[in-house]
């Protein structure tokens, strides 16, 4: 075997005062209205910057999807975008970096002994799986998925140690499909013909502590938009989307913070159709989940180095931001 609920809303772009708005985000035009995506984009670069790699301590969080599955791709599919052997090696530095942090959250003994153990590692190949799915750590007839092995624990329940924690991390660099980047959350329900709408958004966090008992891999967001226009017409509930996981970056300091829900209006002009956009702040990264330890139970070397590499694709938080979404009063013509 290899040994080794919080209330949140985001803020309201163009509505919220500073004090509640994206980290490090100017003075806010209270009368602000976006026209384009692309300086909805912008301003997230800004207040939610995205790094082209990133890691992620554990077994991440945002490799489920809004209803806690598994979301699996192929090692096929990753391979050419990201080589398994140049994910051995950053995986090794951003190990390195979490560990000389000072101001790395979390931060007991253990968990750095864990880290300590992928930066040590003199395997440069790693066991490369087929797919997400195919997470089997022993496999010798006894299942020990990833997530159950990352968290320290045996098959039949028992621990592998008391920390609590395995050597496992993942690494990936961010994914180039659409959509990946700050992705949509959907609209409070557009209004066409001009005039006020009012808007109110409602977040939750769970999960925020993770079956991993020491690393803080996310959590979950659960939330909605409600829009009711001035003078009637269509309002009601935004959909599904707004339930999603997130990964916190092995960099980031910051955590999601208790806020209560928001409320803002927006008049827009009688020639477009307006509504009430959120936009994650973060992306998606596609890579490797990758499980260290000693011994092998399909053979005789009890001993041996292994490290597994696991194919995957994880939304993870820009480590920047401490909102897990931001709205813009949206506009279009």
């Amino acid at each position: 075997m290899l040994a080794a609920a919080l209330l949140v809303a985001a803020p309201l772009v163009g509505s919220a005062s500073p004090a509640v708005a994206a980290d490090d985000q100017k003075p806010i035009d209270n009368k602000k209205i976006y026209t384009s995506e692309a300086d909805i984009t912008a301003d997230l670069e800004r207040w939610a910057p995205v790094e082209p790699k990133e890691s992620v301590m554990g077994y991440p969080k945002g490799v489920q999807d809004g209803k806690g599955n598994t979301t699996s791709v192929e090692q096929r599919d990753v391979q050419p975008k990201y080589d398994s052997k140049e994910a051995v090696a950053d995986a090794k530095a951003a190990a390195q970096k979490y560990v000389d942090d000072p101001n790395t959250k979390n931060d007991k003994g253990y968990l750095k002994d864990a880290a300590m153990q992928l930066v040590k590692t003199s395997i440069t190949e790693p066991e490369v799986r087929q797919n997400t799915h195919d997470d089997d750590i022993w496999k010798d007839g006894r299942k020990n998925p990833a997530p159950n092995y990352c968290a320290g624990k045996t098959p039949g329940g028992g621990t592998l140690n008391t920390a609590g924690v395995s050597p496992c991390m993942f690494v990936g660099k961010l994914d180039t499909a659409p959509e990946s980047k700050y992705p949509k959350t959907g609209g409070g329900g557009a209004l066409a013909g001009g005039g006020k709408k009012t808007f109110k958004t409602s977040h939750q966090i769970t999960d925020e502590k993770s079956e991993v008992a020491g690393w803080s891999v996310g959590g979950k967001v659960a939330g909605k938009i409600t829009s009711s226009p001035e003078k009637g017409g269509i309002g009601g509930e935004a959909g599904p989307e707004f339930n999603f996981a997130y990964s916190y970056s092995s960099t980031s300091t910051k955590r999601n913070t208790l806020q209560s829900d928001d409320t803002t209006e927006a008049d827009f002009p009688s020639d477009v159709k307006g509504s009430l956009q959120g936009r994650r702040d973060g992306a998606y990264y596609v890579g490797y989940i990758l499980a260290y330890g000693h011994g092998d139970p399909t053979s005789s070397a009890k001993d041996k180095e292994r490290l597994i590499a696991i194919p995957a694709r994880v939304y993870v938080q820009s480590p920047k931001s401490s909102t897990p979404l931001t709205y813009f009063k949206y506009q279009e013509k």
